[in-house]
């Protein structure tokens, strides 16, 4: 049975906090609703001394505000694979069947697509896709759940994440568990410094997990996992610092209603702050079927966050990370005592001083007509510039002619396209202009690559890498 402390002793503002639950199997007990709203959430708030000496990037979606930028709004399906982790007690209690959890997947794709015929139709469709992992860290075939009976990890004790924690960076880890008495939480938005970390995670209270879940109503259709997902992206509750409002105050979004308080229950009518406020919102406190919608801001500061905070976590369209066109040729660096990693079809370029080399994807499609085809450059140097470049002909292996730091896997009529600089999550992209860069033909294959600026550039010798290079047949 979760443990309840003061706010106060846990240095939290209330928020989407579980309550005291004394459960036993199947029937769940919950306490007066006085208890439940100071226990929906605990995931920390907004701390305006945070990062007071800290550099603070991309500022697009930071920290402390947003830019609502027309790169982010919902264009191509970002695609999220999940690994759920079911911790029980060593009796059992906490077990979520697999039936559960795909419904809850279901629940998240209805409210963050506004799937038709759903309740989170009214919503905005925010092009954000979950699936549960099909393939492990290790390549193996997986359902995408994990089972562990383990009553200290059942109570949110023993570190369980570090144990447990498929790579962050590429999955988004949900956990099943008491919670540590809430309903649900986070333990930081990723602006926060801790994607990567074996901490980055969800943490939900298993009887209010998924759709018709034990918890019952007023918390029983899986919105506890949408919030905190939100929460994961990027997102503040619509009621951070009461009536602020704007992109550098309140929660950072301007088109949600400011909110002096957590709104209970699913009211009729309720207003604070001069203006209706936002009690469908996910991001409010309102019972499950009171919630519907993300706004078109909120899903524009999420998208933005996975960009910039989260660029390894998701692939496109569910085609995988080389989108329309195939990655060739790791540009191994070969002859310039550049040492480098992980070489093969969709291998990295050559080593950064920093870690390791660039990785070029693509979005979009192959279709002239079209011209949505957009190259993504991962892994680079924070604030550099990079240049991507087409060619004509594949140059692999040894017989690659070197230049800078790494074998150009692109060659013959090479045609400049555009200089990218780096975000501070070592990102950029480009949308390919084939007017510009010449011109292309139904049926004709280009070469794309990336070269960009290592200023700490030991061991490489002049200070540049190459990505892999990434090829495209084009279409009408």
């Amino acid at each position: 049975m979760p443990k309840f402390q003061t706010l106060a002793g846990l240095g939290l503002a209330a928020c989407l906090a579980g309550p005291a639950l004394a459960q036993s199997p199947p029937a769940v007990q919950i306490q007066a609703q006085s208890v439940l709203q100071d226990w929906r959430c605990g995931t920390p708030p907004f701390d305006p001394y945070r990062f007071a000496t800290a550099a603070m990037a991309p500022s697009d979606c930071g920290y402390s505000s947003t830019t609502i930028k027309g790169d982010y709004d919902p264009g191509e399906t970002l695609v999220i694979p999940v690994v759920v982790h079911v911790l029980q007690t060593s009796g059992g209690t906490g077990y979520v069947s697999p039936a559960l959890v795909q419904s809850q997947i279901d629940i998240l794709n209805e409210d963050f697509q506004a799937l038709p015929g759903t309740p989170g139709q009214p919503g905005t469709n925010g092009k954000i896709q979950f699936e549960l992992a099909t393939v492990d860290p290790s390549g193996n075939a997986t359902t995408g759940i994990t089972y562990s009976n383990n009553t200290t990890w059942y109570n949110d004790g023993g570190s369980y994440w570090n144990t447990l924690a498929w790579d962050t960076n590429r999955y988004l880890n949900i956990y099943t568990n008491s919670a540590g008495g809430y309903l649900g939480y986070v333990p930081d938005l990723p602006q926060g410094g801790i994607v990567g970390t074996t901490s980055d995670r969800v943490v939900i209270y298993w009887a209010s997990f998924g759709r018709n879940s034990a918890y019952g109503p007023p918390y029983d259709q899986g919105r506890t996992t949408t919030h905190e997902v939100g929460h994961y992206l990027g997102l503040y509750h619509t009621f951070e610092g009461g009536c602020g409002s704007g992109y550098t105050s309140g929660d950072r979004i301007a088109d949600t209603a400011s909110e002096s308080s957590p709104t209970f229950g699913c009211p009729g009518t309720k207003s604070s702050c001069g203006s209706a406020d936002p009690v469908h919102n996910y991001m409010d406190y309102s019972d499950d079927t009171c919630m519907w919608e993300f706004t078109p801001e909120q899903i524009n500061r999420m998208r933005c966050t996975i960009y910039n905070y989260r660029p390894n976590l998701y692939t496109v369209g569910g085609t995988g990370p080389s989108g329309p066109g195939t990655a060739f040729c790791a540009g191994d660096g070969s002859g310039t005592g550049c040492p480098c990693n992980n070489q093969g079809a969709a291998g990295h370029g050559c080593q950064n001083s920093t870690g390791a080399g660039a990785q070029l994807t693509a979005s979009g499609t192959a279709s002239i007509g079209a011209g949505d085809l957009v190259l993504h450059g991962s892994d680079l140097v924070s604030g550099q510039s990079g240049l991507y470049f087409q060619g004509d002909n594949q140059i692999s292996g040894g017989n690659g002619a070197v230049f800078g730091d790494g074998l150009r896997c692109t060659g013959l009529n090479t045609v400049r396209l555009q200089i990218r600089m780096a975000s501070a999550s070592g990102t950029s992209n480009t949308t390919v202009n084939v007017a510009a860069a010449g011109g292309v033909s139904a049926g004709q294959t280009k070469r794309y690559q990336l070269w960009y600026r290592d200023p700490a550039f030991s061991p490489c010798l002049s200070g540049f890498n190459l990505s892999n290079g990434y090829e495209v047949t084009w279409l009408p």
